[in-house]
């Protein structure tokens, strides 16, 4: 039985004012801040696996935050053995092509850390993909970019959880750093959420939405009974199983 595995990854930044004001005393005329100025503060991976017959399977919730482990270089140290000691596993991200990857390469160059096998550019890579950025994937061939709120309020998720999904800023004391390890672990769980439901709008065999998402957020909440969004989460799952039930018995 064929099992697909994926490591969804999601990163909180934060503009770093001194790289910024430092270009901009060469440069006085520049109001741009680029990618390069950005900084990693927070980054959270949820393991979760699909079968050949739609079986949803969840993993490890992991995090790390700057509160934690002292700075950048330690936080994306820490993500990048964790990624790499599960090399075999394709990294998925929305808009991580863009804005993730790029972070994560240019922290990798200032820190000399090895980047793990799934970020490392190999022209010419033969197997499978080792990093899926599904808004590329939801782009295709067309100009427009989705951000993952309009995508899962397309999904009809609740807009509690939706509200939660844009960024935060940098947290200051301990309480806010709490909120955002739930932040960037949420994200996590609503990438795989809006991934399920790629997989099965490319007609995967036995897959279903509304039981995926339950075996999801079940497998989250297990791993993070304390999540500030539990009774959301809680409510959501509960709002599916009844759904889930209705087709059942009427089909």
């Amino acid at each position: 039985m064929n099992t697909e595995t994926y490591l969804a990854l999601d990163l909180e930044m934060y503009w770093d004012e001194q790289l910024f004001e430092a270009h901009r005393a060469m440069d006085p005329k520049s109001d741009r801040r680029a990618i390069a100025v950005k900084r990693v503060m927070a980054a959270s991976v949820f393991e979760f696996s699909v079968d050949s017959e739609g079986r949803v399977a969840t993993g490890e919730v992991a995090s790390w935050t700057e509160h934690d482990w002292g700075d950048e270089q330690a936080v994306v140290a820490q993500l990048f053995n964790y990624l790499r000691a599960r090399a075999d596993t394709p990294v998925l991200t929305f808009g991580g092509l863009a804005t993730d990857i790029p972070v994560l390469v240019l922290a990798s160059m200032a820190h000399g850390l090895p980047l793990p096998p799934q970020l490392i550019d190999q022209p010419g890579r033969k197997g499978p993909r080792p990093h899926l950025d599904l808004a590329l994937l939801l782009k295709g061939g067309g100009r427009t970019w989705s951000h993952l709120s309009q995508v899962l309020l397309r999904l009809d998720f609740p807009e509690e959880l939706v509200a939660a999904k844009p960024s935060v800023s940098r947290p200051k004391r301990d309480v806010e750093w709490a909120a955002l390890r739930d932040h960037v672990e949420l994200d996590c769980l609503l990438l795989s959420l809006a991934m399920v439901g790629w997989l099965i709008a490319q007609g995967h065999d036995g897959l279903r939405f509304k039981p995926s998402a339950i075996a999801l957020i079940s497998g989250f909440l297990r791993r993070r009974p304390d999540h500030a969004l539990v009774p959301i989460l809680a409510d959501y799952a509960i709002e599916l199983e009844n759904g889930f039930r209705e087709w059942a018995v009427s089909t």
